[in-house]
Order: C-alpha cells, then sequence, then structure tokens
C-alpha cells in the first residue's frame, strides 16, 4: 500500500509539473508575441518616417529648429558685440604694443642686411684684387716662358746649320773618296786589257801581273774601308758631341719626341695593316655566316608557309561545317522563339484581363489606405506642431508642409473618384473610366511603378 501511494504522489507531482511548464510557455510565448508586435511596430513607425511627406515634414520641423538656432545666434553676436566694445581700448593698446615690435624687429632685420651686404661687398673687392694680381703673375710667367722657347728654338736653329753644314763636308769628301775608288778600278780595269794582250807572249808575266793586281785591288779596298771607317767614327764622335751638348741644354726633348714620333707612326701604320687583315678576314666570316644564315630562314620560312596553308585549309573546312550547324541550331531556334512569343502573346492577354478583373478591387483598397494615412499623418504632425508651440518656436514652416500634403491627400482622393467607375454588363469600363495615362500616373503617385501591359 505505501508503495502505491507513493507512486500516486508521484505521478500527482509530475501532473502538477507539467501544468505549471505549460503555463510558462503560454507565458513565454504571449511575452515573444508582444516581443514580435513591438518590433513591428517599430518596424511600421521606421518604415512611415522614411515616407517622402514625413521627411518633408521632418525637414520643415529642421528648418525650425534652424530658425530658432539663428535666433540664438544673433542674441550670441549682439552680446559679443558689447563684450568687444568693452574690450576695444584694450584690444587697441595690445596692437599698438605688437606693431612697435614689429617695426623694431624689421628695423634690426634691415641693419643686420645692410651689415651683411657691406661684409659682402668688401669681400668682392678683395678677391678682385687677388684675381688683377694673379692675372699680372701668370701673364709674366707666361712672357718668360715665351722667351726661354725662343731661346731654345734659336738654339735648335744653329744647331741644325752645324749639323746641315758637316752633312755637305762629309758627303763632299764621300764624293772625293768615291771618285778616286772609281779611278782605281779604271786604272785596274785597264791594266787588265793590257795583260790580255800581252797574254799571247808571256804567261809567266800574265800571271806575276794577275797576283800584283789582286794584292794592288786588296789594299785599294782595305784603303778604301780605312777611309770609310775614319769618317764614320768622325761622323759618330761629332754627332755625340751635338748630343751631349744638346742634352746639356735641356734640348734633348726635340731629339726623343722626333724618334718617339718616327717610332709611334711605325707602330701605328703596322697595327693600321693588321686591323685592317682582321677586318677583311671578319667580313669574309660575316658574309659566309649571313648566306648560311639566311638560307636556312629560307627553308624554314618555306615549310611555315606550307604548314600555314594546310592549317587554314583545315580551318576552312571546319568553318564551313560550323556555319552549316550554326544556320541549322538557327532555324530551330527560330522555331521555338516564334512559339514562345505566340505562347506568351497569350499568357500576357490571360493576365491582362485578371488585371482589368481586380483593378476596382486595389482602387478601392488604395482610398480607404489614402484615407487611413491621412488621418495617421494629421495625428503625428498635429502633436509635433502643438509640441514645438508649447517650446517656443516658429511653427510657420511646419503648418506649410502640412498644407500643402492635405491638400495632395485631397487630389488624390479626387483622382480615386474619378477612376471609380462601376463595368457594365459587356465587361468594359465606361468612357470616363478609360483614362490609361490618369490611370498610370494615380498608380505611380501611389508608389507602384508596374507597367500594364497593352491590349
Amino acid at each position: 500500500g505505501a508503495r502505491e501511494r507513493k507512486l500516486e504522489l508521484k505521478k500527482i507531482r509530475d501532473q502538477e509539473e507539467e501544468e505549471r511548464k505549460k503555463v510558462l510557455d503560454l507565458e513565454e510565448e504571449k511575452l515573444a508575441a508582444e516581443r514580435r508586435r513591438e518590433q513591428i511596430e517599430k518596424a511600421k513607425q521606421l518604415q512611415y518616417y522614411e515616407t517622402d511627406r514625413v521627411r518633408t515634414f521632418h525637414s520643415a520641423l529642421l528648418l525650425t529648429e534652424v530658425l530658432k538656432e539663428r535666433d540664438l545666434q544673433i542674441e550670441m553676436k549682439k552680446r559679443i558685440e558689447q563684450m568687444r566694445q568693452t574690450d576695444e581700448n584694450e584690444e587697441r593698446q595690445r596692437y599698438q604694443e605688437a606693431q612697435n615690435e614689429f617695426y623694431k624687429t624689421e628695423q634690426e632685420k634691415i641693419e643686420n642686411k645692410a651689415k651683411d651686404r657691406a661684409n659682402l661687398a668688401k669681400y668682392h673687392l678683395a678677391q678682385m684684387d687677388q684675381r688683377k694680381t694673379q692675372h699680372i703673375q701668370e701673364k709674366q710667367k707666361d712672357q718668360q716662358e715665351g722667351d726661354e722657347y725662343r731661346r731654345l728654338a734659336e738654339q735648335y736653329a744653329l744647331e741644325q746649320l752645324e749639323l746641315e753644314h758637316f752633312k755637305k763636308v762629309t758627303q763632299k769628301d764621300t764624293k772625293t773618296m768615291y771618285d778616286k775608288v772609281l779611278d782605281d778600278k779604271q786604272k785596274i780595269k785597264q791594266m787588265e786589257q793590257q795583260i790580255d794582250e800581252e797574254e799571247d807572249d808571256e804567261l809567266r808575266v800574265y800571271a806575276e801581273a794577275k797576283k800584283k793586281i789582286a794584292r794592288l785591288r786588296r789594299e785599294k779596298e782595305l784603303q778604301a774601308h780605312q777611309e770609310k771607317q775614319e769618317v764614320r767614327d768622325h761622323m759618330i764622335g761629332y754627332l755625340g758631341s751635338l748630343q751631349k751638348r744638346a742634352e746639356a741644354d735641356n734640348d734633348t726633348q726635340i731629339f726623343r719626341a722626333r724618334a718617339q714620333k718616327e717610332a709611334k707612326d711605325l707602330r701605328d701604320e703596322q697595327e693600321k695593316l693588321e686591323k685592317q687583315q682582321k677586318m677583311r678576314e671578319s667580313i669574309t666570316k660575316h658574309r659566309f655566316e649571313t648566306m648560311k644564315r639566311h638560307e636556312a630562314e629560307r627553308e624554314m620560312e618555306e615549310r611555315e608557309d606550307a604548314e600555314m596553308r594546310r592549317k587554314k585549309a583545315e580551318s576552312d573546312r571546319l568553318f564551313l561545317l560550323y556555319q552549316q550547324e550554326k544556320e541549322k541550331q538557327r532555324i530551330q531556334d527560330a522555331q521555338v522563339t516564334a512559339e514562345f512569343h505566340l505562347k506568351q502573346a497569350q499568357e500576357r492577354k490571360d493576365r491582362q484581363r485578371d488585371l482589368k478583373a481586380s483593378e476596382m478591387d486595389e482602387i478601392q483598397m488604395d482610398r480607404h489606405m489614402n484615407e487611413v494615412e491621412k488621418q495617421q499623418y494629421q495625428d503625428y504632425t498635429g502633436r509635433v506642431i502643438s509640441y514645438m508651440e508649447e517650446n517656443g518656436r516658429n511653427t510657420y514652416p511646419m503648418k506649410r508642409v502640412v498644407t500643402d500634403e492635405i491638400k495632395r491627400f485631397d487630389q488624390l482622393n479626387h483622382a480615386y473618384k474619378k477612376t471609380d467607375t462601376p463595368i457594365n454588363g459587356n465587361g468594359e469600363k465606361k468612357p470616363g473610366s478609360q483614362d490609361k495615362k490618369t490611370l498610370d500616373e494615380t498608380k505611380k503617385h501611389l508608389g507602384f511603378q508596374w507597367d500594364i501591359p497593352n491590349k
């Protein structure tokens, strides 16, 4: 029995717990519904504030605040003007002190600039004197170097004259010796001829005479060689004395420069010939390589042209097949499009008939919504204008905006009355209700932007 009572009590507790949970769920559901309703109302209110007429009214409200702010600024400006008049003397005194300080500073700057210009002028004059002295010294130095060059030139000319005189004397002695050698040879030749004539008579005398002639020839040649060697030694000694004297007088540079110039000319000529030879070899090699490269390029171009012609023929064939398939597809697409257009035309007719049937219901609903929105707008603007008047604002801009909006509401209601005409028994509207342009404009005023298809 105790076990059954415990089970019964546990069952009762579970039922109570279940009932309490159901109550909590209902309360939470009601709270969530209330929160959703508040959020929806808030969203509707925000959406209402974003409408053109409410935004225009808010612009007028902002203008009212701006006018109030402007009045406050004017009052503040008056107070500032009064404060400025009281502090004008102090401001004038501070300005005078600042101006005096500025003039003093500018005067000091002018004096410092004058001192700097004077110092700069002195520095420029010192530089001019220094350059003038340097120019005089350079001119004197150039004149001394010119005198030295003239002295060296005169000395060189005298030495050239002495060298020419020595060459003439040497040439004269050489010519005399050469003439003497020729006379000796002529005498030897005459003797040989005389010996030849006496050859048949005395062979022994001929042999002795021939030996004598050979001895005389060797003696003459030896004497001539000794004389030439003496002349050469004399010339070398004289030239050596001239060279030593030239080196003593610092004129060796002229002879050395001439020798260097001749050696340089010889080297330049040799280098020029070598360069010309290398250039000819390079030109020949370049011509051969160019001809070989041109031949390879020509063969490659011929292969590329053949490959291009083959590819072009293949592409033309593929393009022809593509055009045939494209034309076939175009015919099929045209048939499908024609069927689709017919279907669309039929659907458009059905939609137009349905729109005409529901148009009167929409007009009645729009008229009712316009009345509700008008009443809502009047309530909202009335509360705001009353609050602004209580706080001392100029409400003329807001009242003017509200008046214009009420006129537009009335004009819209009048338009609804014109379009609110019944449909006759044939399903056609009376002539006054068939003004398509006026009906479209009314829908645009209400915010509807769709276009009704024409019949």
